[in-house]
This record gives C-alpha cells, structure tokens and sequence, in this order.
C-alpha cells in the first residue's frame, strides 16, 4: 500500500492542472468576430464570390470555400452545343 502522503501529492497536483486550465479556458474565452461584427451582402459577382461591407464604408471580398460554381468568364457550361 502506498503513504497516503503521496497519494495526496498526486491528488493535489491533479487537482492544481484542473483548476489551472479552468482559469485559462476562462481568459481566452472571447466572442469571434461573427458575433461583434455585422456584415452585409452588397454584391454578387458569381456562384460563390461576395462582397460585404460594414456601416463604416470598410468591403471585403470573399470567395466561398467548397463551392463549385462556374466563374462568370466561363459562361453557361451546360448549354447543349
């Protein structure tokens, strides 16, 4: 059978890792920026490229990842020829 004063080391120690993440989990818990910022849609340019654009005149330009959508330089790609 072991001390029961190791037995209490180690218990302590699990129990100062425990309360140490808690602490750190609860500092870097912050909102993303989708719920402290609001964008709008102010143009489509094809299937899966945007621009928003906030209150204050700033845009961006995005594209959508894991959309396959024709570019509209490439024209109708299913008319028959």
């Amino acid at each position: 059978m072991k001390p029961s004063w190791r037995t209490g080391i180690i218990l302590t120690a699990i129990a100062g890792a425990i309360i140490t993440t808690i602490l750190i989990f609860q500092r870097t818990k912050q909102p993303s920026i989708g719920l402290t910022e609001e964008w709008i849609a102010t143009q489509v340019a094809d299937g899966d490229s945007i621009t928003v654009g906030q209150t204050d005149g700033s845009q961006m330009s995005i594209e959508l990842c894991g959309i396959d959508a024709p570019e509209v330089k490439q024209g109708n790609t299913n008319s028959p020829k």
